[in-house]
């Protein structure tokens, strides 16, 4: 995965280095800064991670921020997180009604695997699931660890999932969307998945509409599976910063004839 950066300009910098660090906020040295010189900082701490919140009276993160911090006063830049991770949560409402419609059960063995801070893992703890979390960022994976009872891979999915050898028998997902990173995020999972087991999916619109050839398979692929596919409402993610249009998919694989006369 490619990794996105942002500079941090010499006077955010100055800034960002008389800034304090309290829990988990980065708060800005007292004054008002001039309206440009704010929208750069906060394009940065944004950029970060960082979340302003009034409560607080700083920019939050998920963790401890010093780390980040330091890297970024460190080097002149700063890893721009949402768009190399294209990390949106799932709205907690949309999370529960995919654990529902993947039919979690007590004793399934679940797999999410771009689990970001747990939305969509923990409606299938609440059910009694064995969950597996796969997270490609550290800081998220640590948030993800936090919470407990689940077991956290910090790896990239696509390369877990080649030496992962265990069949899972439900996967709840919402992968990354841009250069159809979410056809293939979709198709590695569903390969982990048992004869029977159920995967539902949050997707992009382009693999439903784009013309090359990864999208059209993706497309004979659904219909081969019998896979049913729903248009989620205009700004299902807009309280998560994206206004994407976004598609849910649900698909089960099928049992071998073996499998099915037993």
């Amino acid at each position: 995965m490619k990794m996105k950066t942002v500079t941090v300009p010499p006077e955010v910098a100055t800034v960002l280095g008389k800034a304090t660090v309290q829990g988990n906020a980065i708060i800005l040295p007292p004054g008002q800064l001039p309206r440009p010189l704010y929208d750069a900082v906060n394009k940065v701490l944004t950029a970060m991670g960082g979340k302003w919140n009034r409560k607080a009276g700083g920019h939050l993160f998920a963790q401890d921020p010093r780390a980040i911090l330091e890297d970024a006063l460190g080097t002149g830049k700063a890893l721009n997180r949402k768009a190399t991770l294209q990390f949106f949560q799932t709205p907690e409402d949309l999370g529960e009604r995919m654990a529902e419609l993947a039919s979690i059960r007590a004793g399934d063995l679940a797999l999410e695997p771009e689990a970001g801070h747990g939305r969509l893992v923990k409606p299938m703890l609440a059910r009694g699931a064995e969950v597996v979390a796969v997270e490609i960022d550290p800081v998220n994976a640590d948030v993800l660890s936090r919470i407990g009872g689940i077991e956290v891979h910090q790896e990239d999915f696509l390369e877990w999932a080649i030496r992962e050898r265990r069949r899972f028998d439900k996967v709840v997902m919402n992968p990354p969307f841009t250069g159809n990173q979410d056809i293939r995020h979709v198709m590695a999972a569903f390969g982990l998945l048992r004869e029977g087991g159920r995967l539902v999916a949050i997707m992009g619109e382009h693999g439903f509409i784009g013309q090359e050839r990864e999208c059209r398979d993706f497309r004979n692929w659904l219909s081969d599976n019998n896979a049913e596919v729903e248009q989620l409402p205009a700004g299902t993610f807009a309280k998560s910063g994206t206004g994407v249009p976004v598609r849910l998919i649900t698909t089960r694989k099928a049992a071998s004839m073996r499998q099915a006369a037993e």
